[in-house]
């Protein structure tokens, strides 16, 4: 059975993808949040599944060198990866300090490129395998109030396209996916109930399809990117926004 690595893990789309794979791969939920990665992963074994735990901080390379040593170790080769683990940041330019670009860009953009640089040798040597990399629909049309978010995605897809090309020529695939408004606890994060309705009002607004996405409508697209249904996609960055942007 195929592994795969999903980093940010423990919840969201992470753990919806985790759920939607477990069938069919062995799934390693990867987290800063060991604890909540390893009850996630209890739950997929309790069904069957063959699901791993372990806590990795993706901005530090030592961290990342650990884990990739210990699946390696453990568990064996990974087969494909879903580098998702990110923050959010809702800050109008003028108040984002200098900590909090640091941290997105450095989750987001440091921890995409380690997470992926420790997984492509092994697939180097196999002439085999397949990445996804979160990025958003941000990463096209700028963020209002979210200047770090936007520019780490945007990042993200721009290292999605330069891995696609230099490691093509070894059997190996990288995407992107670029969600638009995701129904997810980090969307909800910091809201009342109250305040969590007005807001979700206000994103289906610019949604033709006049509702919130669903974490396993992403995961579904991911599934499709690490499989072979998608052989001759690479470079791409595909969104699963209801319609908000035409790519």
């Amino acid at each position: 059975m195929p592994t795969v690595l999903i980093t940010g893990a423990a919840s969201g789309i992470g753990l919806a993808t985790a759920r939607r794979l477990a069938p069919k791969m062995r799934v390693i939920l990867a987290d800063v949040d060991e604890s909540a990665a390893e009850t996630a992963a209890k739950s997929l074994r309790e069904h069957g599944h063959q699901a791993d735990a372990i806590g990795v901080d993706v901005r530090s390379a030592a961290s990342v060198q650990r884990m990739v040593q210990t699946i390696d170790a453990d568990i064996g080769e990974i087969d494909a990866l879903f580098s998702n683990a990110g923050i959010s940041s809702h800050e109008p330019v003028a108040r984002v300090s200098e900590a909090e670009w640091d941290s997105v860009i450095e989750t987001h953009v440091k921890g995409g490129f380690l997470v992926t640089q420790a997984v492509l040798p092994q697939m180097v040597e196999r002439r085999a395998g397949s990445i996804v990399i979160m990025s958003s629909d941000y990463a096209v049309k700028g963020m209002r109030n979210g200047a770090a978010y936007a520019a780490a995605k945007t990042a993200l897809y721009s290292l999605c396209k330069t891995l696609a090309g230099e490691f093509a020529p070894f059997g190996i695939r990288v995407n992107a996916v670029g969600p638009g408004p995701i129904d997810t606890p980090l969307l909800r994060r910091g809201r009342s109930p109250a305040q969590w309705e007005d807001h979700k009002q206000a994103r289906v607004q610019s949604v033709p399809m006049k509702r919130l996405g669903q974490p396993e409508e992403v995961a579904a697209l991911v599934d499709f990117l690490l499989g072979p249904r998608s052989s001759y996609i690479t470079g791409q960055l595909i969104h699963p926004n209801g319609g908000q942007i035409s790519w």
